[in-house]
């Protein structure tokens, strides 16, 4: 019995003894690469071409900031004709007038001194064939007693509305596309704030019933190892179909409360009646672009899970450097109205 005593202190020990930490400094033995150009562009029919340049920096280095480059020429080519050079403006940002179509093929030179050529081409894609096939809009009106207020009560008006969009998509044709949705407040004309509606392809996507049943059934799921990229997807498993968009959006367009039939508050703001509008975006995104977030969505999926995770590659389409030439076309569906309600995300 004393022996096994012994023998469990000592496995004891040994096992504790793994979890005691220490400092030790490690000196770095490999090679330090020179700098590579970073390049990131977002290329689209509705804006100029503009690209962003930096300096990538060692891992191991002291934390500061990229560095711009501001001396580099910047050359584009359209279906490999050489179309314009890029004037810097500032930050490392060269911009030029070329607003490219769908179905240019763009390249992108970069030449700065000291640093390696880099170039990086993609093809703009066209805009997706997205049609309205439904719309409703209904206002509602609503009373609440505060069973804790005697003689009290609250009366909303809200608007409610149910849209749903159709993408066909192209057959026989690797597609990847986006959603987005968008509201904005303005008075007068003038943008006050705005936000990003979130949105879940499980939840906009679920009325597509097939024969087979649910197309999109088990591949867009509410859990999953991040939501970075839930408004991404891929034709391939609906090549070729009609794609039904459903989204539900709700607003308070008034609210008072009355006090024996006196209204005590209006719900309204100082700013007076707002012009609310909501943009729904549908885009198809170049096949680089794709690629590029997900594998970022998995790099930084990667780091949640602390360093001993294994680190995953970010895809980039530079050659000879980093980063990411995309693009893309959208399809927007807008809804305006008014409203004097203030929601709780309003800058007072």
């Amino acid at each position: 019995m004393k022996r096994a005593y012994k023998s469990f202190t000592l496995l004891l020990f040994i096992f504790t003894s793994c979890f005691i930490s220490c400092e030790k400094d490690i000196e770095f033995k490999g090679k330090i690469t020179d700098p590579l150009v970073v390049v990131n562009a977002l290329l689209t029919p509705d804006s100029v071409v503009s690209v962003h340049l930096s300096q990538s920096r060692f891992v191991l280095g002291e934390i500061a900031p990229f560095n711009h480059i501001s001396n580099a020429t910047v050359s584009v080519f359209v279906n490999d004709d050489l179309k314009e050079q890029l004037l810097h403006s500032e930050n490392g940002i060269y911009r030029g007038t070329y607003l490219p179509k769908a179905g240019d093929n763009i390249k992108i030179e970069v030449i700065a001194e000291g640093l390696s050529r880099v170039t990086s081409q993609t093809r703009i894609p066209k805009k997706p064939g997205v049609v309205v096939n439904d719309s409703t809009v209904t206002v509602q009106e609503e009373e609440y007693s505060n069973p804790y207020q005697p003689n009290t009560v609250t009366k909303t008006t809200s608007r409610n509305m149910q849209v749903q969009l159709k993408l066909t998509d192209a057959a026989n044709e690797e597609n990847y596309y986006f959603i987005k949705a968008s509201q904005y407040f303005s008075d007068n004309g003038m943008l006050v704030t705005e936000r990003t509606v979130e949105l879940k392809l499980s939840e906009v996507l679920k009325n597509n019933i097939t024969d087979n049943g649910n197309i999109f059934e088990g591949i867009f799921g509410d859990e999953g190892e991040s939501d970075r990229t839930d408004n991404l997807f891929s034709d391939l498993f609906v090549d070729g179909k009609d794609i039904l968009f459903d989204f539900s959006l709700s607003d308070i367009l008034e609210s008072a409360t009355y006090v024996n039939g006196e209204k005590i508050n209006d719900g309204s703001n100082s700013r007076g009646e707002l012009t609310v509008e909501y943009i729904i975006e549908i885009g198809e995104i170049s096949k680089d672009m794709y690629q590029y977030l997900i594998s970022g969505n998995k790099a930084l999926n990667a780091e949640d899970y602390g360093p001993f995770t294994e680190p995953v590659q970010v895809y980039s389409n530079i050659e000879n450097g980093v980063g990411i030439l995309g693009a893309y076309s959208t399809c927007r569906f807008s809804s305006r109205f008014k409203s004097n309600y203030l929601p709780y995300y309003f800058p007072y």
